[in-house]
């Protein structure tokens, strides 16, 4: 399911206009005022990410922004205004702990890149919150499981135990998930991904768009019928 973007702003035309530029590559909701923005993100749980305009009456961005990091730390927050003094910039991120800051207007390359940059973001620290959830309380993740009696899983378990510490957990990958590691291990039937010291997902390779390489830093994103693995380049030290 789509991770719904709140585009705040105290003009209609502005929203109007950020509706037609961005759907339907992302689901788009608006609001004109801090206060609907708030009664909106405590009806929906679905949102993301939240783009706010500096300049508007009552509650600006920076107080909206603020009191969104204190009700929903989860939400990857953005703001955008046409007012681009160091000052607004620094009180923005200081207080409000803000994703991006971006000036209007804004190109929709740019725009489009930090709404993707953002999403990922929010999946990411989602993800991870999530594994530590579904390893406590040992969650069936149908229909991305593996058999954990089998000889296979054990043989994978064995190499993560070599591999990590007396703390590290192996778990399944969820449909939706999205993560990001190091593979650890290849073996006949499962793959293993290193996220930390403590977790390592473990996916069944016939889900699995393409079999990466042991050393390989990879993403592998559930949110279609198969895991899409896709290379990570890391810089040389």
């Amino acid at each position: 399911m789509q991770e719904k973007i709140l585009f705040v702003d105290d003009e209609w035309r502005v929203l109007q206009g950020f509706q037609r530029l961005l759907q339907p590559t992302f689901q788009i909701e608006t609001a004109l005022s801090a206060a609907e923005a708030l009664s909106k993100l405590k009806n929906n749980s679905r949102f993301a990410v939240v783009v706010c305009d500096m300049r508007m009456p009552e509650m600006d961005g920076v107080r909206l922004l603020t009191r969104i990091r204190t009700t929903h730390p989860e939400i990857v927050r953005i703001m955008l205004t046409g007012n681009s003094d160091q000052e607004t910039a620094i009180q923005a991120v200081n207080e409000g702990h803000i994703f991006r800051f971006l000036t209007k207007p804004c190109a929709k390359p740019i725009l489009v890149k930090t709404l993707n940059d953002a999403l990922i973001q929010f999946r990411l620290a989602n993800n991870q919150q999530d594994l530590v959830d579904k390893a406590r309380y040992g969650h069936s993740l149908a229909p991305w499981t593996v058999d954990p009696t089998s000889a296979s899983y054990r043989e994978i378990e064995q190499k993560v135990q070599e591999f990590g510490t007396p703390e590290t957990r192996t778990v399944q990958p969820s449909q939706g998930g999205f993560y990001v590691g190091r593979i650890i291990s290849v073996g006949p039937i499962y793959v293993a991904q290193c996220l930390s010291p403590t977790r390592v997902i473990v996916h069944p390779k016939n889900l699995l768009s393409r079999i990466p390489q042991v050393g390989e830093f990879v993403r592998i994103d559930y949110n279609d019928s198969q895991g899409q693995v896709a290379e990570i380049p890391v810089p040389n030290s």
